[in-house]
């Protein structure tokens, strides 16, 4: 049985018709936030197969490479493939 979470997100995935009929694979932009994790967790618990992006942009110094360091762990964990890039958004800036 699905949480009330997973519920209202398929009920809504469905109402504003998000993902395409059929569509099973879906890519979640993970900042390493409880936004982004609960929609990474919700969609696995709804059956879709799901793929992560993180893109470290190094404005929080530690505290960005720790949200990297942990979307990394986590998508180890639980099997998702990861695809993450790194910018020096500082010197692009300049």
């Amino acid at each position: 049985m699905a949480s009330p979470l997973a519920t209202r997100v398929s009920k809504t995935i469905k109402e504003r018709k998000l993902f395409r009929q059929g569509c099973r694979i879906v890519l979640v932009a993970l900042s390493g936030g409880a936004d982004s994790v609960a929609l990474l967790l919700v969609l696995q618990e709804l059956g879709y197969e799901t793929v992560a992006a993180h893109c470290n942009f190094h404005l929080r110094g530690a505290e960005s490479d720790q949200d990297a360091a942990f979307v990394t762990d986590l998508c180890r964990k639980l099997g998702v493939q990861l695809h993450q890039t790194d910018f020096d958004t500082i010197a692009y800036a300049r």
